[in-house]
């Protein structure tokens, strides 16, 4: 009996401590979801609402700067709010004394996904714009202890544009590029994507060998010729139904004219993130050579044992806030 009472107040005390640790942990997460404001504001040439997360440092006991984090692309069957890269970094840049905005993209508003809408409307140049309007709306009525000024963190998609908003930006204090700083235009960085793609993967080599006009085959052309072609037709027919590699042609109609951007109107400090294993990495490189020939104040990461994914790699990560700490 003895041993009965003693083994049932460890299973008691057991579920009692797992009970309080499920409650501790629900708090930590309502507290840190509690603090992520929704905010909307005007759409330039559009009655629909923009909406963006705006969280301000916790232990604000000073002015601070704003942190606006761009995420990548979005594909085919793979649409996602920007609130799960706000929410993943909120803490990190919480622990700076930074504040955080993340905007979603035209369609998408928390779980609430319109992909007609979604895809009508997504492009490079239109998530330019977005950001512009919020950074407008941040300017119209500034929270409470914002310096005005702004750091930019862009990851793959959102690199480029978070260059081009730290050159338009007047008080930029500094931008961080994981594995989105390419001097190659979009037509040549996709394929090469692709080229490199088959080259690592023996199934994807044989799903490309599969005649284009089979069920569910690639809508790659299979060759360099053939691509170029698709190329000019898709900017000829930016259609918001018709696919290329799990995007549109409107989108990739708008990606393929972006202007490269004006390496001499680079003044604050950026930080260009780069895994050599990457498809883009000679662009990279070719981007940090022309940056610095340009008297750019660019620091470059190359990091020999990494690909595109650095979200897998979190002593990356850690180490681009390091120099963001060190630059600010």
């Amino acid at each position: 009996m003895a041993k009965e009472r003693i083994t049932m107040r460890f299973i008691n005390s057991f579920f009692l401590i797992l009970s309080l640790s499920i409650l501790s942990l629900w708090a930590n997460n309502h507290n840190q979801a509690s603090k992520v404001l929704r905010v909307t504001c005007p759409r330039r040439d559009s009655n629909t609402a923009l909406v963006y997360y705006f969280s301000k440092p916790s232990q604000q006991t000073q002015s601070y700067p704003m942190v606006i984090m761009c995420d990548g692309s979005s594909s085919k069957r793979d649409l996602r709010s920007a609130l799960f890269i706000h929410q993943y970094f909120d803490k990190t840049i919480d622990a700076l004394n930074y504040g955080l905005i993340t905007v979603e993209k035209w369609g998408i508003d928390g779980n609430a996904i319109n992909e007609k809408e979604f895809w009508s409307h997504y492009s490079r140049s239109q998530r330019f714009y977005d950001h512009l309007d919020v950074i407008k709306h941040l300017e119209s009525g500034p929270p409470e202890g914002w310096d005005g000024t702004i750091i930019f963190i862009g990851v793959s998609e959102g690199g480029p544009l978070v260059n081009q908003l730290s050159i338009i930006y007047p008080k930029t204090r500094a931008t961080v590029n994981w594995v989105g700083a390419g001097d190659w235009d979009w037509a040549d960085e996709f394929w090469e994507f692709w080229e490199q793609l088959k080259k690592n993967n023996f199934l994807i080599r044989l799903y490309d060998l599969l005649p284009r006009w089979m069920p569910f085959a690639s809508d790659i052309p299979q060759t360099r010729q053939e691509y170029d072609q698709l190329v000019e037709h898709i900017k000829q027919n930016p259609l918001p139904d018709k696919w290329l590699g799990g995007m549109t042609y409107f989108y990739h109609a708008d990606a393929f004219q972006q202007k490269r951007i004006d390496y001499k109107k680079i003044y604050a400090p950026m930080l260009v993130v780069a895994g050599a294993q990457d498809s883009i990495i000679v662009s990279c490189d070719e981007f940090v050579a022309k940056a610095k020939a340009a008297g750019a104040p660019i620091t470059y990461l190359r990091v020999e044992d990494m690909d595109h994914w650095i979200r897998k790699r979190p002593d990356v990560i850690k180490k681009s806030f390091e120099w963001l700490r060190e630059n600010i």
